[in-house]
């Protein structure tokens, strides 16, 4: 008599194939939500660099343009030019406002926001007229870091002196 053996596999070879498998599958959805976090994280702190970025800029070149400044108190500062214009920033807790004001009425208002609280400085240096920003996140929950400090500094009035500064041909 020939011993027929059917070709298979057992339940034991099943159970242990599904629980390798189950096992697997619950790591890497572990791992894939793990990277959906951190690509927002990522996501968000690249939008707050560009508004920081955009936020440099704008105060450097206003503060360029200004021929003096007034410091209203340590989060409000007022860039005065020959124009009569005035450039006027504020810092709040999640954002940083810009108005430019011309002659008592407001032409412009642009908004600087972050997602995390912060505490915005102004402050004026001498000797050059130096005007400072300093942008400190207050966010103060368990686990997450600070972000460091920024500080954008510029020299009052900087590119008025070069576009009053006289060019003659002579030799």
């Amino acid at each position: 008599m020939k011993n027929h053996r059917f070709r298979g596999y057992t339940l034991i070879e099943l159970s242990i194939t599904m629980t390798v498998g189950s096992a697997l599958l619950i790591l890497s959805v572990g791992l894939i939500h793990q990277a959906m976090r951190y690509h927002s994280v990522t996501r968000d702190r690249e939008a707050e660099h560009r508004t920081l970025d955009r936020l440099s800029s704008d105060f450097r070149r206003d503060t360029h343009l200004a021929t003096h400044a007034e410091l209203r108190s340590s989060q409000e500062l007022e860039l005065f030019s020959n124009e009569q214009t005035v450039v006027r920033f504020r810092a709040n807790e999640r954002e940083i406002t810009k108005e430019n004001i011309q002659d008592g009425q407001l032409i412009h208002k642009e908004s600087y926001e972050l997602k995390r609280p912060i505490v915005g400085v102004f402050s004026v240096l001498s000797k050059p007229t130096m005007i400072c920003l300093s942008i400190q996140s207050t966010n103060t929950s368990v686990g997450t870091k600070l972000a460091p400090q920024r500080q954008f500094t510029a020299a009052l009035g900087r590119l008025v002196k070069h576009h009053t500064a006289e060019v003659t041909d002579d030799p």
